[in-house]
């Protein structure tokens, strides 16, 4: 299926068997995760790709993003113009779709350009 989800997941490691569990009962083609905590040398789940933002990889205090794109799904990483922590990629078909993971701290005010 083509599905999209999206989970704040608060720790990569300490779900990783309920995410398993989610992308094999879901079929996800894509899931957008929020503070993954991600470990050094964390592996995906098998027949995933994990994307992280480019050019950088943890945040402090849990805001790292990432999502995760089945293998068989041919994708472009793209880069958000922004200050914003975001892990993004865009699928061509009949049209464009993008997917974007973005972390917002609570009680951080975000200006709609730093969104376009």
């Amino acid at each position: 299926m083509n599905i999209v989800v999206q989970w704040n997941i608060r720790g990569f490691r300490s779900d990783f068997e309920e995410l398993k569990l989610l992308l094999n009962r879901s079929q996800s083609a894509v899931v957008a995760l929020q503070e993954c905590r991600l470990g050094e040398g964390q592996s995906p789940p098998r027949g995933y790709t994990l994307l992280l933002p480019q050019g950088g990889s943890s945040r402090e205090g849990g805001g790292e993003v990432a999502l995760l794109i089945r293998n068989r799904i041919h994708f472009l990483q793209t880069v958000l113009n922004t200050g914003l922590h975001a892990a993004t990629a865009t699928k061509s078909l009949e049209k464009t779709l993008t997917v974007c993971s973005l972390y917002l701290p609570p009680n951080t005010p975000v200006s709609k350009l730093s969104l376009a």
